[in-house]
């Protein structure tokens, strides 16, 4: 493997002028800098990227961690957080905590050991993980972000989607074509983060749009007795806080039968390729998953940089008309 001093004989120079040349500490002639250029590429040398992080005690290094990234929900939000990283030359490192097989102490301290500059941390509304345990973070000073979690400031800059705005435009929308009797249908979302849709209804009906509830059981798709509830109810609006089950709710109506839209409305939180190719396509409300992303990114580089930043910031949701309403 080529050396400095073998780039430094090879271009005619010193092997401090090829240092410092690749560090950008000098500027050097175009004929120099052509020769150097022309002896790396002629020998094949590739830079000790570890060697020159340990030397400056710093790295290019951000990582992300989340449950797991084989689903469209994760990978929307750490698209936005590499594209962003990659265009100011940072590189991203992902830890899917659901095959780490490790506690949050190890893959915390696995973070310090391979000198992370910035950690992200993604997860679903309702996820308490590393609430406690990244308080060790921030007395290593290693910058963090918190994304996706509404959870009270507690020294660590915040990103997520406004939920009580989700569940006022939800209802809204639904209002405007007509419809009058609504439910919420939700995957054992917890109390206090359900209250944010609720309190969403009560908004856009001056107090008055009381949902009906319904609660998807864990590994279940849809209550089994979920179209007949909403028949009894004489639902028609149903606004469902998950993509996958929203889709099997319009299957389940079309078995029955029941006119999408005409009958009863669906509209589905969040705006993956899910709801653009299922049948009907989905209407949504879309919690900026990418401009999440990016916005999480943002913020590790503006800690990275010793920039001031904001503590918490909340994306405004928007509503994307489709079929199914």
């Amino acid at each position: 493997m080529a050396t400095l001093k073998d780039i430094a004989k090879h271009a005619n120079v010193s092997a401090c002028t090829v240092s410092r040349y690749l560090n950008s500490n000098i500027v050097v002639k175009k004929t120099t800098e052509a020769r150097i250029q022309q002896a790396i590429k002629e020998l094949g040398y590739i830079p000790n990227v570890v060697a020159k992080a340990l030397k400056r005690n710093e790295t290019s290094n951000v990582a992300v961690i989340l449950p797991k990234i084989n689903n469209l929900y994760y990978s929307e939000i750490t698209s936005g957080i590499s594209q962003t990283l990659s265009s100011h030359h940072y590189n991203l490192f992902v830890y899917e905590v659901d095959n780490q097989n490790m506690n949050e102490e190890d893959i915390l301290q696995l973070m310090r050991e391979n000198m992370i500059a910035g950690i992200i941390f993604i997860g679903l509304f309702s996820d308490k993980s590393f609430q406690e345990s990244i308080q060790s973070v921030l007395e290593w000073e290693i910058p963090v972000v918190y994304a996706n979690r509404c959870i009270p400031y507690k020294g660590f800059p915040l990103v997520y989607p406004d939920l009580v705005k989700a569940g006022k435009l939800g209802a809204e929308h639904l209002f405007s074509k007509g419809k009058s009797k609504l439910a919420i249908v939700h995957k054992h979302l917890p109390n206090p983060l359900l209250d944010y849709f609720i309190e969403g209804f009560r908004q856009a009906g001056d107090g008055a749009c009381e949902p009906v509830i319904m609660v998807i059981e864990e590994g279940r798709d849809l209550p089994d007795n979920c179209v007949s509830t909403l028949l009894e109810n004489k639902i028609d609006g149903v606004f469902v806080l998950n993509e996958l089950s929203a889709i099997y709710l319009t299957k389940a109506l079309n078995k029955s039968d029941i006119r999408i839209v005409q009958d009863m409305a669906v509209l589905s939180l969040g705006n993956s390729l899910m709801s653009e190719i299922s049948t009907p396509e989905l209407s949504c409300v879309d919690l900026q998953n990418r401009e999440l992303g990016v916005r999480s990114a943002e913020m590790i580089l503006g800690q990275i940089r010793k920039q001031e930043i904001e503590p918490v910031t909340v994306l405004e949701p928007l509503i994307i008309e489709r079929n199914s309403t």
